[in-house]
């Protein structure tokens, strides 16, 4: 149980972490279901109905009715959707009608077309070639004739058609000349005669002519089923509505900005949780096994001006200049032992940008608060080439601020009564310099989220083998959602000078040090910590 509950914080700490990042991918998801309803626009819907009414068997009394689902199956056959398609324009093939048609029967001999379309123009188009469709189609299927043989009638009945018109128009030729020559000459007995198997011709082919007819119609149908009434388009298409486009945005954009939204914190929360690197000040100070100290806002430079102004004018606000005040403090404590000047190295590694602004923004607080202060940029590292090109720039026009003195030379002395020294490690290949480990006090600098639990212990051991007594951690730029204090944070002294006490006065309580039974000098490395 207590694993779920842990579990279950961890991951809404990652959501909340990545606030910014949920809310642009529910705009975006938002943002794509609305161009989504731009391309697909809503449709228009127009609906056709077929009536398909019962019938007499013949020779029964018996009334048979169309089996309503066989009619569905029917109409959703490739040859009707088929025949639909290609009565609209632009044409469809089966497969496009079937997409954008929906057929039921809401009666046993009714059947319904609900057609789709862009327009209410291709809706009803559609609706009205489904029904009409298959209306022929049943007509087609109620007869005995193949359609072979349906279209060879149809063959025999034009060619008797076009005989009937020519024995027509010969019996009137043959009329007009018997008219004029008179039945009694031998011409007119001729063509009386002739008359007369012309008469006996036509109506032979009218008698043909009747019969094709009737079997075309359908009326040489088997006895069977029923077919003796056609089915009918009792409806041709209704006028076509179209669906609410307000419902389908207050349904389907919030759908796709949820949709976008979960996958999102899903992706977060399964990459998030294989990164090892350490957010929390209890994290750290856990990690290297000694308090956070501080957690300040960095303020770092990418060129060598940017960092001129953070040593000429750095000015942190309340929260941070509190910190800042607090860290001062502690290290100008006669309790650290390290005797005047006091001498603080600030350890940070080569790749954590934020961690490197805490030497310059620490000396140049103490400096405004009137602390002689100096900034050694003690061990070089090319990631803070441009830092120590403002130290040296800085080291050469003079001092950036009063009370703070800047150089680049960690072997030469330097009179304040408090020296930060700048040592930045490869993060790779960490090797801090002994010689500035003599009579220090040495703080680790790092970044909330910048290194892991074995990075941090790697800078620890080979920190301590170079002689370095790291007795704090200093974190950069605190996560926003840490609520942690760094553990086992030590109590202030309350006799420690504070960063406004005047030089004088901080000297003065350095050498009453032994008095109160501290010692004025350097500490033993096994002494006992603050």
């Amino acid at each position: 149980m207590s694993e779920q509950v842990v579990d279950l914080r961890s991951t809404w700490a990652i959501l909340r972490r990545r606030g910014g990042t949920l809310a642009a991918a529910a705009v975006v998801g938002a943002a794509a279901g609305v161009g989504v309803l731009y391309l697909n626009p809503p449709l228009h819907a127009s609906t056709g109905i077929v009536l398909l009414p019962a019938s007499a068997t013949p020779g029964s009394a018996d009334t048979a009715t169309y089996d309503a689902q066989t009619q569905v199956l029917i109409a959703e056959s490739a040859e009707v959707l088929g025949r639909a398609g290609s009565r609209v324009d632009p044409p469809l093939d089966a497969a496009g009608v079937a997409d954008r048609v929906e057929i039921t029967a809401p009666a046993p001999t009714v059947l319904r077309f609900t057609a789709t379309g862009r327009t209410a123009d291709d809706a009803e188009a559609l609706s009205s070639a489904l029904a009409e469709a298959h209306v022929a189609y049943l007509r087609e299927a109620s007869t005995s004739l193949t359609r072979e043989r349906q279209a060879a009638l149809q063959e025999r009945e034009a060619t008797l058609t076009a005989s009937l018109q020519a024995l027509e128009a010969e019996i009137r030729t043959t009329s007009d000349r018997l008219a004029v020559e008179g039945r009694a000459s031998p011409e007119g007995r001729a063509d009386a005669a002739t008359l007369s198997e012309l008469t006996a011709q036509r109506a032979g082919t009218v008698l043909e002519l009747d019969d094709l007819t009737t079997q075309l119609e359908g009326e040489g149908t088997t006895g069977s089923g029923p077919l003796s009434v056609p089915a009918s388009v009792m409806q041709h298409a209704s006028p076509a509505e179209s669906s609410d486009l307000l419902n389908r945005l207050l349904t389907f954009v919030p759908g796709s900005a949820g949709l976008a939204l979960l996958l999102t914190a899903a992706y977060l929360v399964l990459t998030t949780r294989r990164d090892l690197k350490l957010r929390s000040r209890d994290e750290i100070a856990d990690a290297v096994g000694v308090p956070v100290v501080a957690s300040v806002a960095s303020r770092p430079a990418r060129s060598a001006s940017g960092w001129t102004e953070v040593l000429h004018s750095y000015a942190p606000d309340n929260v941070d200049g509190w910190a800042l005040r607090r860290l001062a403090r502690r290290v100008m404590s006669p309790e650290t032992g390290t005797g005047t000047p006091r001498t603080v190295v600030v350890i940070c590694l080569s790749d954590d940008h934020g961690a490197l602004a805490t030497a310059p923004q620490l000396a140049s607080f103490a400096a405004s608060t009137g602390i002689d202060t100096a900034l050694v940029a003690a061990q070089f590292h090319e990631s803070a080439m441009a830092l120590w090109a403002a130290c040296s720039r800085t080291r050469d026009e003079g001092p950036p601020r009063r009370g703070l003195t800047v150089t680049t030379r960690h072997d030469e002395p330097v009179g304040a009564d408090l020296v930060v020294r700048l040592v930045v490690l490869d993060a790779d290949h960490p090797q801090p310099d002994p010689a500035d480990a003599a009579g220090a006090l040495a703080l680790l600098a790092v970044s909330a989220g910048r290194a892991t639990a074995s990075g941090l212990a790697a800078v620890m051991v080979v920190a301590d083998a170079a002689g370095y007594f790291v007795e704090g951690v200093v974190v950069s730029d605190p996560d926003a959602l840490d609520r942690t204090t760094g553990r086992l944070v030590p109590r202030e002294p309350r006799n420690a000078p504070t960063p406004a006490t005047p030089v004088a006065e901080v000297a003065s309580r350095s050498q009453q040090a032994p008095a109160n039974g501290r010692p004025s000098g350097s500490r033993a490395r096994g002494g006992s910590r603050p």
